[in-house]
């Protein structure tokens, strides 16, 4: 079953989507390296959204642990009161183009 990872970040969102933009290919390299289908990434009034679609919660939680990421987020100055995240079972996707 296909799995959903939503993450919102607090803060400014021009200041965290150019976090974003430094660690992007870290993170875009650990998404792939652990199954990820989906990735998008979106400002919102309250800061920067990211949605990911996973195959499974295996590649989410791996890719949660993976040293690359937790690299990244440690570097981006974040605290853990800016994130929260949400996770949900999918039922149904489709992958239009």
């Amino acid at each position: 079953m296909a799995y959903l990872s939503l993450t919102r970040f607090a803060g400014n969102p021009d200041a965290l989507l150019a976090a974003y933009k430094r660690f992007e290919p870290t993170m875009t390299a650990v998404g792939r390296d652990h199954s990820l289908l989906v990735h998008a990434a979106a400002r919102t009034d309250a800061g920067l959204l990211i949605i990911n679609l996973w195959p499974s919660p295996d590649g989410s939680s791996t890719a949660s642990q993976d040293p690359r990421r937790l690299a990244a987020l440690r570097g981006s100055g974040l605290t853990p009161e800016q994130i929260e995240r949400e996770h949900y079972d999918v039922d149904h996707y489709a992958l239009l183009a």
